[in-house]
């Protein structure tokens, strides 16, 4: 666990990233608001029809992975969409912050736009898919802690005084599940699989797709660091209260061991697209310690490099650094 030196200094990090200069200070909202705005792309424009073949010719432990990462992401762009309407949008009160999270759902509704395409372009059970959030075990437990948490600040619950120290703990560590946890390692962990697909030549429309859709939850994950930043440095008290500081530390290393059960299940044993799960499991740990650098924190896996090495080749800079994200990447350029 670090110390309050440590956590403190997170402060002093909130302003690594260079801003829009408006009267005369750096705002990182404004500016991702206009990258998130200067990123809009659509469904239409790729021509995921053209992979029909592939997919008939893919194997049914392939197709079965490849069903459930859709169906994974139909149902959770839909929890982060309501997450970021019904319970934090109300308690932000930077102005620039709220565009930029106003940005962030408009393309949260394009990535749901794109995964119903993919669903039905390749004609996969659509109640199956949307059950299975239901019927298997693990996903239930990886949504129901973005869900409840998110619950506790919903505006329509009252149940959170966002002026007191609970109040404050409780939205951040609802910000820490969905746009951290979510959408910085769970939708990461599915990323590699996705790109694994295309590492056989199998794909390769639907995950140009996954390239965009990548790098807009690579700035959504950056809003919600910079969200918790601005809370530490608004309130330096959560930063002071060590067990609520270890409870965040925690909650990141579990929910990564939750992850690597969904993985693991999803194997079942087996390599697919070339992938072993043992390969996944030293991603899954890379991408986390990563995430705990991020918001201060010592690594806990210790995975220095990333271990996938098709990804290391893949011309994305987001995959090696969330920071940094350049307009010629998106189809609009």
């Amino acid at each position: 666990m670090m110390s309050q030196t440590q956590w403190k200094k997170l402060i002093g990090k909130k302003k690594v990233t260079d801003g829009i200069k408006l009267d005369g200070t750096t705002n990182v909202f404004h500016k991702l608001y206009v990258d998130q705005k200067r990123a809009i792309w659509f469904p239409e424009e790729l021509n995921v029809h053209q992979d029909a073949v592939d997919w008939g010719n893919m194997t049914e432990s392939e197709k079965n992975l490849f069903t459930n990462l859709v169906w994974y992401f139909v149902t959770s762009e839909l929890l982060v969409q309501n997450v970021l309407g019904e319970s934090f949008y109300g308690y932000i009160k930077d102005p620039r912050a709220k565009m930029a999270m106003t940005a962030q759902m408009f393309m949260e509704d394009i990535h749901s736009d794109f995964f119903e395409m993919v669903l039905n372009t390749f004609a996969m059970d659509r109640e199956r898919v949307y059950n299975m959030t239901t019927d298997n075990p693990i996903m239930r437990r990886k949504q129901a802690l973005v869900a409840e948490a998110a619950d506790k600040i919903s505006m329509s619950s009252w149940w959170v005084n966002p002026d007191s120290n609970e109040g404050q703990k409780a939205i951040l560590h609802a910000i820490l599940l969905s746009n951290i946890i979510q959408e910085g390692i769970f939708f990461y962990s599915a990323f590699a699989l996705f790109l694994a697909v295309r590492e056989t030549g199998k794909m390769k429309n639907v995950c140009n797709g996954i390239d965009l859709v990548l790098i807009d939850e690579s700035m959504h994950l950056k809003l919600g660091i910079e969200l918790i930043l601005q809370m530490l440095e608004d309130n330096p008290s959560l930063g002071e209260d060590m067990e609520f500081v270890e409870h965040i530390r925690s909650t990141i290393i579990g929910c990564t061991e939750l992850e690597l059960e969904f993985v693991r299940d999803q194997f079942g044993g087996n390599s697919i697209y070339d992938l072993s799960y043992a390969e996944m499991e030293q991603y899954i740990k890379y991408i986390t310690d990563r995430r705990l650098e991020e918001l201060g924190f010592a690594p806990h896996y210790l995975i220095q490099a990333n271990p996938l090495k098709f990804l290391q080749k893949q011309d994305l800079m987001t995959l090696q650094n969330f920071f940094e994200v350049t307009p010629n990447q998106y189809t609009n350029f």
